[in-house]
C-alpha cells in the first residue's frame, strides 16, 4: 500500500509538473469547455511517469526525497490552479513554467546523471507516442 501510494504521488507530481501546460488550447470558436477538458490525459501522464520511474531503479533515499517533493509539488500546483475554471491565465502559465523548471532542477539533484538521462529519454519517447496516437483527436499531446 505504501509503495503504491508513493508511486501514485510521484507519478502525479512528476506527470503534472512536466506536462501541466502541455494541453490543447481549448475549444475552437469560443465554445464552452467541459469541466474535464482542462485535465484530460492526466491519468495517462501519471501512468507513463509511474512506468518510467519503475525502470530507474531508485534507491530508498531517492524514493523518500521524491515522495516529499511530490507532495510539495502537488500542493503548489493546486494553489496555482485554485479558482481556475477555464483555460490557464498567463500568470498561471508563468508560475507552472517556473514549477517545471524547479522540478527539473530537483530531478537533476536527486537522480544520477544516468537516471535523469534515462528518465528524459523514456518520457520524451512516451510523449511522442501519445502525440502520434492522439493526433487530430483533440486529446493530450496535440498541438
Amino acid at each position: 500500500m505504501k509503495k503504491s501510494f508513493l508511486i501514485v504521488c510521484l507519478a502525479a507530481a512528476l506527470g503534472l509538473a512536466t506536462g501541466a501546460m502541455a494541453q490543447s488550447a481549448g475549444p475552437v470558436g469560443g465554445a464552452p469547455s467541459s469541466s474535464s477538458g482542462n485535465h484530460a490525459g492526466h491519468g495517462q501522464r501519471e501512468k507513463i511517469t509511474e512506468e518510467i520511474l519503475a525502470k530507474l531503479h531508485l534507491t530508498a533515499d531517492q524514493k523518500a526525497k521524491l515522495k516529499a517533493h511530490a507532495e510539495e509539488l502537488k500542493n503548489k500546483i493546486k494553489e496555482i490552479r485554485k479558482g481556475s475554471k477555464g483555460a490557464p491565465t498567463d500568470e498561471q502559465k508563468a508560475k507552472m513554467k517556473e514549477l517545471r523548471k524547479a522540478n527539473h532542477e530537483f530531478l537533476k539533484q536527486t537522480l544520477t546523471k544516468d537516471q535523469l538521462r534515462e528518465f528524459m529519454k523514456l518520457r520524451n519517447e512516451k510523449m511522442k507516442e501519445l502525440k502520434e496516437k492522439n493526433k487530430g483527436s483533440g486529446k493530450v499531446g496535440t498541438p
